[in-house]
């Protein structure tokens, strides 16, 4: 097969790819039972594939799904994703992402300042955003707990079973915030705060920053809220803190598998979470996963921010 013949089946292929997802089949096909021993084809794939992917989807745009906690994706980063799965960049070494990396510093250079903070990287959610900042707290200040309220999101229970650390829930206030008066001693702990509860969208008193030995705040939901002119001022204060996590599948408008981990003291945090290896003729990698390709265009929708 020439390679004018497979950019003819590439490109058929991609169009028939959009032609479904702009009208997908209503008429379904049982998958196969057993395993092709030669396949069946990209473009059959994609017709047996797309009532039960598309066709049976949850679509977050519908009038249906008002108030979902995920919003629906702007098309641009379909596109995004497109070029990401094409490249499969991996950010473990600039000769397998050299525009990947950049990408990342840059996305961090200019949202960083919006929090006060210094430096930091992308994440594949808020989850591991939040254990990558535990983490560091463990590592970098030695923290004996971690604390946060009873509304606080399960990834922080979660981080604290993996890091082995202990893990103390505080009784929630009438406006559903962490209650300040059951704190106690947290001088040798991590207090978590949230900017956002799941529940109710609570924000916790981020006056609270700085008397713990690390304070780390999971603004997953509202962190964005620091891009708005109008609504800045509701996260006064998250600039004072360790480190912080925001995703960028909520107000952000990114496909899942998307977030920010920032620290206001990167020469503190990274030698915590970084490891080199001898066949890495590259910087230390920092994250807690080894392999790991960009997020997708995690900028560019702040004008949706009231």
């Amino acid at each position: 097969m020439t390679q004018q013949d497979k950019s003819f089946i590439l490109d058929a292929g991609l169009e028939h790819a959009i032609d479904l997802l702009r009208d997908p089949p209503s008429e379904k096909v049982e998958l196969p039972v057993s395993f092709s021993e030669n396949g069946i084809g990209e473009l059959e794939t994609l017709n047996i594939l797309a009532p039960h992917v598309l066709g049976g989807a949850t679509y977050l745009d519908s009038p249906t799904a008002l108030a979902h906690m995920d919003p629906p994706t702007p098309w641009i980063t379909w596109a995004t994703t497109l070029w990401n799965s094409r490249l499969n960049q991996n950010l473990l070494h600039p000769a397998t992402a050299p525009f990947a990396i950049k990408a990342e510093r840059k996305v961090i250079e200019w949202l960083a300042p919006f929090f006060g903070m210094n430096g930091g990287h992308m994440c594949s959610g808020s989850t591991v955003a939040n254990l990558t900042a535990l983490w560091a707290a463990r590592d970098a200040k030695k923290i004996e707990k971690i604390i946060a309220s009873k509304a606080a999101h399960i990834s922080i229970e979660k981080a604290a079973k993996i890091l082995g650390l202990p893990y103390e829930q505080i009784a929630t206030n009438s406006d559903g915030q962490i209650d300040s008066n059951k704190l106690g001693d947290i001088s040798k702990a991590c207090l978590v705060l949230t900017a956002g509860t799941t529940a109710t969208g609570a924000i916790d008193s981020l006056g609270l920053i700085g008397q713990a030995k690390w304070s780390h705040v999971d603004a997953a939901w509202a962190g964005p809220l620091r891009l708005s002119p109008n609504h800045a001022d509701l996260l006064n204060g998250i600039e004072k803190a360790d480190s912080l996590a925001v995703s960028a599948h909520k107000w952000l408008f990114q496909p899942k598998d998307s977030a920010l981990v920032m620290f206001r003291e990167p020469e503190i945090a990274n030698p915590a979470i970084s490891f080199g290896d001898g066949y890495l003729a590259a910087p230390k990698n920092r994250c807690s996963r080894f392999s790991r390709r960009i997020c997708n265009t995690v900028v560019g929708n702040h004008d949706r921010m009231g």
